[in-house]
């Protein structure tokens, strides 16, 4: 659906439709939004404050930035991943986005996560590089995902790794989940929730989190490429109620606090290369 139309839609009903507020968040997910940006690249000053929120300020398009804030010298296109980025860098809380007709709704930035989470939308064909990890993120859902698995008899297998997209560069963990139910699954989405509702405290500098359905069929030369990668695994035979987690950090002692090591060896080196994101910071 389009962003600006699903936004319509909302409006319409004067915020009150949570299905609504769904075709939002997917639309957004699905094609991004413009950032205004001062010369500099700096965003724009953060007027807008909701509950005495700061809130990052964007539009369904370019010609609705020009419209609303002619003094912007540009517009920077954001996916969901680089929102969530902008919101760790400047502390705003919510999403200020405004339709082609001026009309505005305010998206609280958990409510964007959640449904990220959700969707698990892996990109139109961009190139990804799965690592295990050893963020204490990353050991917390493999360990939640242990303890919950046996409660949901669609899934087999579930995966935790750290993922690189090779042409955005963006980070985040993910979650793959074997399903033996047709995709969209119903079920792995509840048991993502279940993780992120009951199971995890997730803290500022948290990274992200996304989550994949697989289904063991139709999928089962990418559910292969997983299981050769070394990453934390859950496996569960629900027939016998048997589940193992299989990962790194218990075939070496050392491997752990290497990995923890040349992980935090390898962002500080992407730090002092990377060029200063002036276009993240307030003005």
């Amino acid at each position: 659906m389009i962003l600006d139309a699903a936004l319509a839609d909302l409006l319409r009903d004067q915020g009150s439709s949570e299905t609504g507020m769904e075709r939002v968040l997917a639309a957004l997910i699905d094609q991004g939004v413009f950032v205004p940006v001062h010369h500099d690249g700096s965003l724009h000053h953060l007027p807008h404050r909701e509950n005495d929120a700061p809130a990052v300020l964007a539009c369904v398009s370019e010609a609705c930035c020009a419209e609303h804030l002619p003094e912007a010298a540009g517009t920077v296109r954001c996916d969901a991943v680089r929102l969530m980025d902008i919101a760790r860098e400047t502390g705003a809380e919510q999403l200020l986005l405004f339709a082609s007709d001026g009309a505005s709704v305010v998206i609280p930035f958990p409510s964007l996560f959640r449904a990220m989470a959700r969707r698990g939308q892996q990109g139109n064909g961009q190139r990804l590089k799965l690592t295990w990890s050893t963020h204490p993120l990353a050991v917390a859902l493999r360990d939640a995902a242990f303890r919950r698995l046996r409660e949901f008899p669609a899934i087999d297998c579930v995966w935790v790794s750290h993922v690189r997209w090779l042409d955005t560069g963006n980070e985040h963990l993910m979650v793959h989940m074997a399903v033996n139910e047709e995709l969209p699954s119903p079920e792995s989405q509840r048991f993502v929730e279940t993780l992120l509702d009951e199971e995890l405290t997730i803290g500022a500098d948290d990274p992200m989190i996304s989550a994949l359905a697989l289904h063991r069929v139709t999928h089962a030369a990418q559910i292969a490429d997983l299981d050769r990668m070394g990453l934390d695994t859950i496996r569960i035979d629900h027939s016998t109620g048997r589940i193992e987690l299989i990962s790194q950090e218990y075939n070496d002692p050392e491997a752990a606090a290497a990995a923890r090591r040349a992980h935090a060896e390898q962002q500080q080196e992407r730090h002092d290369a990377r060029p200063p994101r002036r276009w993240w910071r307030r003005s």
